[in-house]
């Protein structure tokens, strides 16, 4: 989980550079923002699992 913080905190800084330098309504903003969307969701599926593991269901 440690690593997918880090991607998300480097697809975080990747974003906001292209935000800075192209705006938001440019593809390559958009494509990012996508990615960082994949990266949360996957985050959040490992946390649940993680949260449902702990709870010995």
């Amino acid at each position: 989980m440690i690593g997918c913080l880090k991607r998300i905190e480097q697809e975080r800084e990747e974003l906001h550079y292209l935000v800075e330098q192209y705006g938001f309504s440019d593809h390559r903003v958009l494509v990012k923002s996508q990615q960082l969307d994949q990266t949360l969701n996957e985050f959040n599926r490992h946390a649940c699992m993680y949260d449902s593991s702990k709870l010995n269901l």
